[in-house]
């Protein structure tokens, strides 16, 4: 099956996401996976009226993103982020709806006794291979890897982390939001091999009333890269005092990490 945009606009009448936001497509193929997935879109506000092209932000666990129909628990609202305080500042976002149940297998890149195969992997390989050149192809973008950023929280802070190690050469971004460095401990020693890291920018935020290990995780992490970039300025690790592992909390932390994304554009 292949890909064909469809952009449809969300009805206001069930949805709480932003006219700028659309469902690219219902049944987005990923051959890499077997399976297809929504895909959600923001556009700026202006897209339609310029010429202009857009760095771009991809971003997983789109049900919460935008939405607080589709979403679990909360939405991040990041469109009215965007909408509202990022107005003439806006980029394009890419969101990708997690697998349900399979959502831990694809967002983890190892094997784990507990949860089975990890597909992460194969998933980063989606979002390189299919996602982005389809992304590309039919938006106004600025397509190279400065001005494309992954972005996750939880196991999508794990899948986020990881593609931004194991493909620089298209996410130069990443904003890592309370990873779960934990599922995978592999990825530590993944990050101590690899290579061409130098211009790659790292954010990491969790808060201090998460997990006992989630400090101390990310910045394991953190320290791991600082190492492998040229300037010190890439890694950004931010700590929230009393902040939990929610939506709320990853929608509160959102505007901090793209005014920090903004900053190497």
């Amino acid at each position: 099956m292949d890909n064909e945009p469809q952009q449809d606009p969300i009805s206001e009448e069930q949805h709480t996401a932003s006219p700028q936001v659309h469902i690219l497509d219902e049944h987005f193929h990923m051959p890499e996976l077997q399976s297809q997935r929504r895909v959600w879109l923001y556009l700026p506000a202006e897209y339609e009226q310029s010429d202009i092209s857009y760095p771009v932000i991809y971003m997983q666990d789109g049900q919460n993103l935008f939405d607080q129909y589709t979403a679990s628990y909360q939405e991040w609202g990041v469109d009215e982020v965007m909408d509202h305080q990022f107005y003439h500042k806006a980029c394009i976002i890419v969101g990708v709806d997690h697998g349900e149940e399979s959502r831990i297998n694809e967002y983890n890149p190892y094997d784990s006794e507990e949860h089975g195969e990890g597909r992460g992997n194969a998933y980063a390989a989606f979002l390189v291979n299919t996602l982005k050149p389809f992304i590309d192809s039919n938006y106004r973008t600025q397509s190279d890897a400065r001005h494309t950023a992954i972005v996750g929280s939880s196991m999508g802070g794990l899948i986020a982390a990881y593609a931004a190690l194991k493909h620089p050469e298209t996410f130069g971004n990443a904003g890592i939001f309370s990873p779960a460095f934990w599922i995978a401990k592999e990825i530590y020693a993944f990050a101590l091999e690899a290579e061409n890291l130098s211009n790659s920018r790292f954010y990491f935020v969790c808060g201090d009333a998460e997990s006992d290990d989630m400090v101390g995780d990310m910045q394991g992490m953190a320290q791991i890269v600082q190492e492998k970039v040229d300037h010190e300025r890439q890694v950004a690790v931010q700590i929230i005092p009393g902040a939990g592992h929610n939506e709320q909390q990853w929608h509160d932390d959102f505007p901090a990490f793209y005014e920090w994304l903004l900053q190497g554009f």
